[in-house]
């Protein structure tokens, strides 16, 4: 935060705050403008730009991540052959890397592995009305797969690209459209291969999007048009699927429409996740999603037959402890049923705090304020990634095929 502040003074000012209008060419300055300042803003806050930097742990919380205690983590940690951290300050403290962490739990928490001849389990997370925490969501979803052991791919589907800016990436400045979905899309690919990059966050890789994206929602009915049988509801599932057995879990994040391109990813999914506040008319909101996709799929060719979820499940975010909220809750709890995930994510000042610096909550070594408040916003996102991860589990030991 204090380097956002100390821009203050030098970001230029807007010109013409009285104007009665604006012109096209008008609205591009303003944009300009607006991407030269963030520019500096995201230069300032992620030195040396353009990477992110993952936290570090200390022994108590790997032995948290673990589930073991400090006599078996001492043990494992000079007798187990795992990392045995950096030492800090008086050489007492020990710091460990993400990448250490990731280690530790892949050797000693005792979750299942993926078997040999199952593929990663897709997840999508959705929701056609923004500003219901669903990039926020999907980003530490997949951080906290990745802290239970798992290779987890991302795939950014919005063309804002939040998702790609918290993996590190500039969406516009860093990713041009060959590095999207689009090349698939036109049919110049067939697999998602090639958009796959890495991030700073290890076993963490991300399929990117950029403003290019909106390219699709032309594309793809154009073709519907142009070519008669063409399955426009599954290109994404047919890009994705080779991926698959890379990956323990794939992550798709949406953009806030029930576009051409949510409907391929609901189509590509195993599992559904929904971001909804307890809020009437995000309830409202999140009724027309199902009926309106339900609708869809019903009509097309072979899905209604063959489509079936590990899971389909709506988590509470954005919570408040009031009686407007209780109220809304329950009237979700009656029409979803134990559909209603038992996880609430609070609202908090935490996740504000760390979009400010361009980060979620799991990139933070440390809170910037109240512990308490930092632990109520995380810990059930740690549910959620378990819970999700229970899941994975469970399809992979009851399928004998992928």
């Amino acid at each position: 935060m204090a380097r956002a502040s100390l821009l203050k003074a030098d970001l230029p000012r807007p010109d013409n705050l009285h104007d009665e209008g604006l012109s096209i060419d008008g609205l591009a300055n303003v944009a300009a403008q607006a991407n030269d300042v963030f520019g500096q803003i995201r230069d300032a806050m992620l030195e040396p730009y353009p990477r992110k930097i993952p936290p570090s742990f200390t022994s108590s919380q790997i032995a948290a991540l673990c589930g073991i205690d400090k006599a078996r983590f001492h043990y494992l940690a000079t007798k187990g052959g795992l990392p045995a951290g950096a030492s800090q300050g008086n050489g007492r403290t020990k710091v460990f890397s993400l990448q250490d962490a990731i280690t530790w739990v892949r050797s000693s928490s005792g979750r299942v592995e993926r078997p040999t001849g199952q593929r990663g389990r897709i997840v999508t997370v959705g929701n056609f009305k923004g500003g219901v925490a669903k990039t926020t969501t999907a980003v530490c979803l997949a951080q906290g797969l990745t802290l239970l052991g798992r290779k987890v791919l991302i795939v950014d589907c919005d063309p804002q690209g939040t998702t790609t800016q918290l993996c590190g990436w500039a969406p516009d400045a860093e990713i041009d459209e060959g590095q999207t979905l689009l090349p698939l899309i036109y049919g110049d690919q067939q697999t998602l291969d090639y958009a796959v990059q890495s991030t700073y966050w290890h076993n963490l890789d991300l399929i990117p999007a950029s403003s290019a994206l909106f390219d699709a929602e032309f594309e793809i009915p154009s073709k519907v048009l142009s070519e008669s049988g063409f399955e426009f509801w599954d290109i994404l599932h047919k890009g994705l699927v080779p991926l698959a057995s890379q990956y323990d879990a794939i992550i798709i994040d949406t953009p806030p429409a029930l576009s051409y391109i949510t409907i391929n990813a609901l189509i590509a999914s195993d599992g559904i996740l929904m971001p909804c506040p307890p809020d009437g008319l995000d309830f409202a909101s999140s009724t027309q999603f199902w009926h309106l996709f339900s609708d869809i799929a019903r009509k097309l060719p072979g899905v209604l037959e063959s489509k079936r979820y590990d899971f389909i499940n709506i988590v509470l975010t954005k919570v408040k402890q009031d009686a407007v909220s209780r109220v809304v809750r329950e009237w979700m709890v009656k029409a979803y049923g134990s559909r209603v995930l038992g996880i609430e994510i609070p609202e908090s000042s935490v996740p504000k705090g760390a979009s400010a610096q361009l980060a979620t909550v799991y990139d933070l070594s440390k809170p910037d304020g109240s512990v308490e408040a930092y632990n109520r916003f995380r810990e059930p996102l740690d549910r959620l990634a378990q819970h999700v991860d229970d899941h994975m589990v469970r399809a992979w030991t009851h399928r004998t095929t992928v």
